[in-house]
């Protein structure tokens, strides 16, 4: 019995290391507000993905205030 719970256990912390898929990391780059729900939400069970999400929604955000600075200072001129 302890022997299945210890294959189950190292099934759950090899599932807990996978990626966040190429999708759900452009969604969380185009919408930063995605990504902050798939992190809410992954965190607990799939740390690294939660991270990931966080990460593109970070970038994301930080890359939509550059280019509104950059269209302000545009049109100002």
């Amino acid at each position: 019995m302890s022997e299945e719970n210890s294959n189950f256990n190292q099934f759950q912390d090899n599932k807990s290391q996978e990626d966040l898929n190429a999708g759900l990391k452009v969604l969380s780059f185009c919408i930063p507000l995605a990504g902050a729900i798939i992190y809410f939400v992954k965190k607990d069970n799939e740390p690294v993905a939660a991270k990931s999400a966080c990460t593109m929604a970070l970038i994301g955000f930080g890359v939509g205030v550059v280019l509104q600075i950059v269209r302000y200072a545009m049109a100002g001129s």
